[in-house]
Protein backbone atom coordinates (compact mmCIF):
# COMPACT_ATOMS: atom_id res chain seq x y z
CA UNK A 1 0.00 0.00 0.00
CA UNK A 2 1.17 3.54 -0.64
CA UNK A 3 0.11 6.92 0.65
CA UNK A 4 -1.99 9.49 -1.15
CA UNK A 5 0.70 12.22 -1.18
CA UNK A 6 4.34 12.34 -2.18
CA UNK A 7 6.70 12.67 0.77
CA UNK A 8 7.72 16.26 0.17
CA UNK A 9 7.18 19.73 1.57
CA UNK A 10 3.81 21.25 0.74
CA UNK A 11 2.38 24.72 1.16
CA UNK A 12 -0.48 23.34 3.25
CA UNK A 13 -0.98 19.95 4.88
CA UNK A 14 -4.32 18.35 5.73
CA UNK A 15 -4.81 18.42 9.52
CA UNK A 16 -1.41 19.96 10.45
CA UNK A 17 -1.76 23.44 11.91
CA UNK A 18 0.25 26.28 13.40
CA UNK A 19 3.56 25.42 15.03
CA UNK A 20 3.45 21.81 13.82
CA UNK A 21 3.90 22.76 10.14
CA UNK A 22 7.51 24.02 10.42
CA UNK A 23 8.35 20.97 12.55
CA UNK A 24 7.14 18.66 9.78
CA UNK A 25 8.92 20.71 7.11
CA UNK A 26 12.18 20.49 9.05
CA UNK A 27 11.78 16.73 9.41
CA UNK A 28 11.27 16.34 5.64
CA UNK A 29 14.35 18.50 4.97
CA UNK A 30 16.45 16.54 7.46
CA UNK A 31 15.26 13.08 6.31
CA UNK A 32 14.35 13.43 2.60
CA UNK A 33 14.47 9.67 1.95
CA UNK A 34 12.74 8.46 5.12
CA UNK A 35 9.43 7.73 3.35
CA UNK A 36 8.19 7.31 -0.21
CA UNK A 37 4.65 8.58 0.30
CA UNK A 38 2.43 9.79 3.15
CA UNK A 39 -1.18 10.08 4.23
CA UNK A 40 -2.44 12.97 6.34
CA UNK A 41 -5.40 13.21 8.72
CA UNK A 42 -6.10 9.48 8.82
CA UNK A 43 -9.29 8.71 10.73
CA UNK A 44 -9.25 5.65 13.01
CA UNK A 45 -11.65 4.24 15.55
CA UNK A 46 -15.40 4.01 15.62
CA UNK A 47 -16.17 7.55 16.69
CA UNK A 48 -19.38 8.29 18.54
CA UNK A 49 -22.81 7.54 17.18
CA UNK A 50 -25.24 10.45 17.33
CA UNK A 51 -28.78 10.21 18.63
CA UNK A 52 -30.99 7.59 16.90
CA UNK A 53 -33.47 10.18 15.55
CA UNK A 54 -30.84 12.22 13.70
CA UNK A 55 -30.67 12.30 9.92
CA UNK A 56 -28.15 9.85 8.43
CA UNK A 57 -26.01 12.65 6.95
CA UNK A 58 -25.69 14.30 10.37
CA UNK A 59 -24.86 10.96 12.01
CA UNK A 60 -22.07 10.30 9.51
CA UNK A 61 -20.60 13.78 10.01
CA UNK A 62 -20.77 13.46 13.79
CA UNK A 63 -19.07 10.07 13.67
CA UNK A 64 -16.27 11.43 11.44
CA UNK A 65 -15.75 14.41 13.76
CA UNK A 66 -15.42 12.16 16.81
CA UNK A 67 -13.04 9.63 15.31
CA UNK A 68 -9.36 9.84 16.27
CA UNK A 69 -7.10 11.46 13.67
CA UNK A 70 -3.54 10.41 12.97
CA UNK A 71 -1.38 13.36 11.85
CA UNK A 72 0.71 11.43 9.32
CA UNK A 73 1.24 7.88 8.15
CA UNK A 74 4.57 7.53 6.38
CA UNK A 75 4.96 4.74 3.83
CA UNK A 76 8.27 3.10 2.91
CA UNK A 77 8.34 -0.12 0.87
CA UNK A 78 4.60 -0.57 1.49
CA UNK A 79 5.06 -0.49 5.28
CA UNK A 80 3.33 2.21 7.36
CA UNK A 81 4.67 4.25 10.26
CA UNK A 82 2.26 6.25 12.42
CA UNK A 83 3.67 9.73 13.05
CA UNK A 84 2.58 12.30 15.62
CA UNK A 85 3.89 15.80 14.85
CA UNK A 86 4.22 18.20 17.78
CA UNK A 87 5.96 21.49 18.38
CA UNK A 88 6.30 20.51 22.04
CA UNK A 89 5.81 17.01 23.40
CA UNK A 90 3.67 16.46 26.49
CA UNK A 91 2.31 13.38 28.23
CA UNK A 92 -0.74 13.58 25.99
CA UNK A 93 1.55 12.71 23.07
CA UNK A 94 2.22 9.28 24.56
CA UNK A 95 -1.49 8.57 24.86
CA UNK A 96 -2.11 9.72 21.31
CA UNK A 97 0.62 7.65 19.66
CA UNK A 98 -0.22 4.47 21.62
CA UNK A 99 -3.95 4.94 21.03
CA UNK A 100 -3.50 5.54 17.31
CA UNK A 101 -1.38 2.40 16.97
CA UNK A 102 -3.95 0.28 18.83
CA UNK A 103 -6.88 1.57 16.76
CA UNK A 104 -5.01 1.30 13.45
CA UNK A 105 -3.99 -2.28 14.23
CA UNK A 106 -7.57 -3.15 15.21
CA UNK A 107 -8.65 -2.01 11.75
CA UNK A 108 -5.60 -3.47 9.97
CA UNK A 109 -4.64 -6.64 11.91
CA UNK A 110 -2.57 -7.98 9.01
CA UNK A 111 0.19 -5.38 9.60
CA UNK A 112 3.08 -6.86 11.56
CA UNK A 113 4.76 -4.72 14.24
CA UNK A 114 3.42 -1.31 13.30
CA UNK A 115 6.11 1.30 14.06
CA UNK A 116 5.34 4.72 15.48
CA UNK A 117 7.35 7.94 15.56
CA UNK A 118 7.06 11.27 17.38
CA UNK A 119 8.47 14.24 15.47
CA UNK A 120 8.92 17.36 17.58
CA UNK A 121 10.89 20.52 18.19
CA UNK A 122 10.81 20.67 21.99
CA UNK A 123 11.21 17.61 24.21
CA UNK A 124 11.68 18.13 27.93
CA UNK A 125 13.65 15.68 30.07
CA UNK A 126 10.57 14.17 31.75
CA UNK A 127 8.78 13.63 28.44
CA UNK A 128 11.96 12.15 26.96
CA UNK A 129 12.14 9.76 29.91
CA UNK A 130 8.52 8.67 29.40
CA UNK A 131 8.94 8.12 25.64
CA UNK A 132 12.14 6.15 26.28
CA UNK A 133 10.42 4.15 29.03
CA UNK A 134 7.70 3.05 26.62
CA UNK A 135 10.19 2.58 23.74
CA UNK A 136 8.54 5.23 21.58
CA UNK A 137 11.02 6.53 18.99
CA UNK A 138 11.26 10.26 18.45
CA UNK A 139 13.12 12.80 16.36
CA UNK A 140 13.81 16.31 17.61
CA UNK A 141 14.30 18.73 14.72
Amino acid sequence: MEGQYNYEKMRKYPHLLGEDIPVWNQFIEKFPDRFNTVDYDVHVGAGIESLPNEEPAFSQQFRALTQKRIDVIGWKNNLPTIIEVKHRVGLDTLGQILGYRALYLRENPEIPGLPVLVVCQILGPDDKYVLDHFSIPYVVV
